[in-house]
């Protein structure tokens, strides 16, 4: 499944990394997907999202090189998303920090779903132990339902936001309206899964988002059952 998922190309992304002019270490970038993306499910492997967040995180650090950034993730999962961003942090230096949310918990043994559980139950911080430190350098992992943990959270900025958990509309509603005043023109929204034939909720809320709010918006393809939205605060 690995080997299958590596061989597959997708153009639009290579364009998205060229136009941004910052592109992940494959190398790096697939033996994470191996511990975190690789999972048994009816759809096809695609965890490109990991590599346009990293390319949209390092252009984004280029203009704020001396800043302090918050990143706000919701749907944590086993951790790639983040450690995509943690990574463009490290790579360009930049001084920040991830926070993602979960219901997942971070320190209870479970199964994941993926290579290690051959293993057997695990902390998602023994899952991750070989990130160690990226992590404890810029990931906060919060557990909770991140309609109601968001919203008492409280960010002086939300430099980007990544909207990856429930795929409903009145969530990413939720999510999104506890993070928009602390958004400058100039930030980031990313949405994943943003795909009319499978979320409609999803397509829906970051549309009106897209208009009510004033976000400009960049629709990338992977494959007709994963497309990602971009939008950055005008």
């Amino acid at each position: 499944m690995w080997a299958e998922a590596k061989a597959r190309s997708y153009p639009e992304i290579d364009r998205y990394e060229q136009a941004s002019g910052a592109a992940i270490a494959p190398a790096w970038f697939h033996e994470l997907a191996l511990l975190t993306q690789v999972v048994i499910k009816k759809s096809d492997l695609c965890y490109e999202h990991g590599r346009l967040l990293y390319s949209t995180l390092v252009r984004y650090t280029r203009t704020r090189a001396h800043d302090h950034l918050t990143i706000v993730e919701t749907g944590t999962a086993r951790g790639f998303s983040a450690l995509c961003l943690a990574k463009a942090l490290a790579d360009t230096g930049a001084s920040g920090k991830i926070v993602t949310f979960d219901v997942l918990p971070h320190d209870v043994e479970i199964l994941w779903n993926c290579v290690r559980d051959v293993e057997g139950p695990r902390t998602r911080a023994d899952l991750l132990g070989d990130y160690a430190d990226l992590l404890e350098r810029h990931v906060i992992f919060h557990r909770g339902d991140t309609k109601r943990e968001l919203a008492m959270m409280s960010f002086p900025r939300v430099n980007m936001a990544v909207l990856d958990s429930v795929h409903t509309y009145d969530h990413v509603m939720a999510e999104f309206t506890a993070i928009r005043d602390r958004q400058r023109p100039g930030d980031v929204l990313f949405f994943d899964d943003y795909t009319p034939d499978a979320y409609l909720g999803v397509v829906r809320a970051a549309d009106e988002i897209c208009t009510g709010f004033g976000y400009s918006r960049q629709v990338v393809t992977a494959t007709p059952r994963r497309r990602y939205l971009i939008a950055e605060k005008q």
